[in-house]
């Protein structure tokens, strides 16, 4: 768990650099004031989510397998919910909002992913 706390950790410091610099250059018309947020909001699904494997990681493959799509279709879910209201209440920031949310999605989900497919394979 420590290890994936740090992965984790780097990947949103380098996020959030990387995001205030961008940001820092756009014109306000393609900023979100909502950057910062998302990627606490993501880093904490995630380290929740990777610890809730860790705990289902002994039970059967079967098992462990069902428990991992449930876990990643009720995500999704989350997400889209967080989407899908953002921008009903912020629809002139839906551009950078949407490209943000995907960057860092893309980001903590690869991350994921490789920590629990090595997870899986000390099995």
């Amino acid at each position: 768990m420590k290890a994936f706390i740090i992965k984790l950790s780097l990947a949103a410091l380098l996020l959030a650099l990387l995001s205030y610099l961008v940001f820092e250059r756009l014109n306000e018309d393609m900023q979100t004031p909502a950057w910062p947020w998302l990627l606490v909001f993501l880093y904490g699904v995630n380290v929740v989510l990777y610890q809730l494997f860790i705990r289902n990681k002994n039970k059967k493959v079967s098992s462990f397998a069902n428990f991992f799509m449930l876990a990643t279709f009720l995500k999704l879910i989350l997400y889209l919910a967080v989407i899908v209201v953002y921008l009903l209440s912020n629809k002139e920031e839906a551009a950078p909002f949407l490209i943000s949310f995907l960057v860092y999605y893309i980001v903590f989900t690869a991350l994921e992913v490789a920590s629990v497919t090595q997870l899986q394979r000390k099995q």
